[in-house]
């Protein structure tokens, strides 16, 4: 069950001898609590501004990985004894199990919020179950907010997403959201909520206004065009779109705004589901989390968007350890999107592959075989990759890379892992250092299964013998029969 309370400045009573700002009423699950949620109740209002002029203050916050607290607060102008800046904070306190299937912002209008604060010497608050989304907050505002805005709107969200997995991920502040009205702000967190899988949303710590920017440290905080002076970069003027924010959006927060604005939903449910499926559970770090968003990202974007997954460079073994991560097998993903992604991600790579057999050993088959089609696909498309990346060390990975058999020897019936991919295997075989004998009589078999025009085998095996048998020239003799391994 979630807990409640309420918290304002009341008169003595007989169980607070001293009146102030107190609980004035809390409900059982609510009580244990009661030392970590006071932090969280305070919303004083900010210098100089009268009391009815300050919004709503509707906030969330995870004081501890096992709790998500919730609060709304108002100005209630004159406290008991008559002086002005009195408030009403309406907390609700919930485990992360009450919170399943909702984003935090969809309580932003939740029929529990109380207009005033209970008698303080009433009975005690009940306890609420389950918690209740209002109607004001859904994707059907954010897609009305986007509609409306246009591509400065979408430009805007892209950048604040990037803000915003930053701030999550340790990686980078939070960023400060400035309009004059409350309900702008409340839509720019729904967008951001929206646009990420709810486990991660749940994770998401915002406050739809503060009277002192630079003392919060929530990921997403509001304030008034008055205090935005105050606030720390990054700034977001809401009422200004297309000035909004400078950072750079990040190709995760493309994808994400770009499914978002064209409705896909369809492609965020994707998302989540191959998020949900890595996700440990409650202990599971934030930062771990949005590592798993971007890879799930990446898994997804269509061709020619290449995402960062496993690092700013290309790097397969990156790769393989951020799908590893998302345990594919759990989130039955299907082999050939593996084998897609790698083919995008790993296109890009400038630099030496090293030892793919190592790289690739952290998943299981299927995929570990996506990958491996993945990378020789993109390397077939491009002779100017197979020059970047295929160095001595990577064309002996690559050709060790045999069908299962007896150690050390070809088992000619099974298919070879290279058939796929006639020209990388060509570079492949004539490149790989070690003893030229095996590799020669591979090619001749690859030659007879019709990978290679006669012309370019007999070159590449005159290239392959030549170098280290100057004094002889080699006889080719496939054309008398199949070539036969000499024992």
């Amino acid at each position: 069950m979630a807990g409640q309370a309420h918290y304002t400045s009341a008169p003595p009573s007989a169980d607070a001898p001293h009146g102030g700002f107190r609980f004035t009423a809390v409900s059982p699950t609510a009580r244990p609590a009661l030392d970590a949620l006071r932090p969280l109740a305070g919303q004083p209002p900010p210098p100089g501004t009268p009391g009815h002029d300050v919004p709503v203050a509707f906030a969330h916050d995870r004081p501890d990985g096992d709790a998500a607290v919730l609060t709304r607060t108002r100005a209630s102008g004159q406290d008991y004894t008559g002086r002005r800046g009195n408030h009403f904070c309406h907390v609700l306190y919930a485990t992360p199990g009450e919170l399943a299937g909702l984003r935090p912002v969809e309580l932003w209008d939740t029929p529990h919020w109380a207009p005033e604060p209970a008698r303080h010497d009433g009975p005690d608050l009940p306890d609420l179950t389950p918690l209740l989304p209002g109607s004001a907050v859904g994707p059907d505002r954010v897609a009305r907010l986007l509609a409306g805005l246009g591509d400065p709107g979408v430009r805007l969200l892209e950048r604040l997403l990037a803000t915003t997995l930053r701030a999550l991920a340790g990686e980078g502040p939070g960023a400060t959201l400035v309009a004059a009205d409350a309900e702008r702000v409340v839509d720019w967190i729904a967008a951001v909520s929206y646009a990420l899988p709810a486990g991660l949303a749940a994770r998401l710590t915002f406050t739809t206004y503060a009277a002192r920017p630079q003392d919060d440290h929530r990921h997403l905080r509001g304030t008034l065009p008055d205090t935005a002076a105050r606030a720390p970069d990054p700034v977001f003027h809401l009422d200004r779109p297309a000035e909004a924010g400078h950072a750079e959006p990040s190709a995760t927060a493309r994808f994400l705004a770009g499914a978002l604005e064209g409705g896909r939903l369809d492609l965020l449910d994707a998302v989540a589901d191959l998020w949900d499926a890595a996700d440990a559970g409650p202990a599971d770090s934030t930062p771990t989390g949005v590592r798993r968003l971007r890879a799930a990202c990446a898994l997804l974007a269509p061709g020619g968007d290449p995402l960062s997954l496993g690092g700013a460079d290309a790097d397969l073994a990156g790769f393989v350890r951020a799908v590893a991560e998302l345990r594919p097998e759990q989130a039955v993903l299907a082999p050939d999107r593996l084998r897609d992604a790698a083919a995008r991600r790993l296109a890009h790579r400038t630099a030496p592959l090293g030892d793919v057999r190592t790289a690739l050993a952290p998943l299981a088959e299927p995929y570990r075989a996506a990958v491996l089609a993945g990378l020789l696909a993109a390397l077939e498309a491009s002779a100017d990759l197979r020059n970047a990346v295929l160095d001595a060390q990577t064309c002996a990975s690559l050709a060790s890379l045999v069908a299962p058999g007896p150690p050390g020897r070809l088992v000619e019936e099974a298919p070879d892992v290279l058939a796929a991919a006639p020209a990388t295997a060509l570079h492949v075989l004539r490149r790989a250092p070690g003893e030229p004998r095996p590799a020669a009589l591979r090619i001749l078999r690859l030659f007879r299964q019709g990978l290679w025009e006669e012309t370019e085998t007999y070159e590449a095996l005159h290239d392959l013998v030549q170098p280290r048998e100057p004094e002889r020239t080699p006889r080719l003799l496939w054309r008398r029969g199949p070539a036969r391994e000499r024992e």
